[in-house]
């Protein structure tokens, strides 16, 4: 093997412009795993075909992925206010979601330790 071949490159990437007013829903989001349809290439049109549960947890992973694609969008579209206006959205109804679902889960598990059984009550 020559020297000449060891110096080219071993592909050309090609990214699809990403238009900011095509999006998918929060749910469609996460479960194609892109909010936007430009870059979604699924493998051999794989798709979640189950729906998500409608929990507090899936409402958070929703809000943080579609949060977290924004970020990367504002990456390389800084200049878009209407993008960052979302962003900002997305931020706040994450950091909402975050905290009900740990107000939740504190009280949750408070309750279960401090109302249930002990066990030497003989209830387990």
């Amino acid at each position: 093997m020559s020297h000449d071949s060891l110096s080219l490159p071993l592909a050309y990437p090609f990214v699809p412009p990403q238009r900011f007013i095509n999006r998918y829903s929060d749910e469609d989001a996460i479960t194609r795993g892109t909010l936007f349809p430009e870059l979604d290439l699924p493998f051999h049109d794989y798709q979640i075909k189950n729906p998500l549960p409608k929990t507090q947890m899936t409402e958070l992973m929703m809000l943080d992925f579609v949060y977290f694609e924004l970020r990367l969008y504002l990456d390389t579209h800084p200049e878009d206010i209407t993008a960052m206006e979302l962003y900002n959205e997305y931020k706040l109804k994450a950091t909402e979601a975050r905290q009900k679902l740990q107000s939740s889960l504190d009280s949750h598990y408070y309750n279960s330790w401090v109302y249930s059984p002990w066990p030497w009550e003989g209830d387990v």
